[in-house]
């Protein structure tokens, strides 16, 4: 319950700050969850799952205002990629930024203060 709770609190807040601020928001917010539960086991999992969720989100928000459908397949033919490999890697892109972001933080941490 206890990482329900985390998770979804972390999307939102990368969701809410990625709208308001920019993409560069998700590795700050990531590196201060990997700071604040660097004691975690899934923190860097937890982080990379929340980036790619909020991104979907803003994703799919995105995409119910405009042809994206259409966007979709200009960049199969041109990148010569199956359609749907574009959404892929948009949401790979703040999975790893999450993850790198809050394995960092969580590292430094752990050097910071040993157990």
């Amino acid at each position: 319950m206890r990482w329900t709770m985390e998770f979804v609190v972390l999307t939102l807040a990368m969701t809410a700050a990625a709208w308001f601020t920019g993409w560069w928001s998700l590795p700050v917010l990531a590196a201060g969850y990997g700071v604040w539960a660097a004691s975690h086991k899934t923190v860097v999992l937890t982080a990379a799952i929340a980036g790619a969720a909020s991104w979907g989100a803003l994703l799919a928000y995105t995409a119910s205002q405009g042809p994206a459908a259409r966007l979709s397949d200009v960049f199969s033919v041109t990148f010569h990629l199956p359609h749907g490999a574009l959404a892929i890697l948009t949401l790979a892109f703040p999975a790893l930024l999450g993850a790198a972001a809050a394995a960092f933080a969580r590292g430094v941490r752990r050097l910071a203060s040993p157990v």
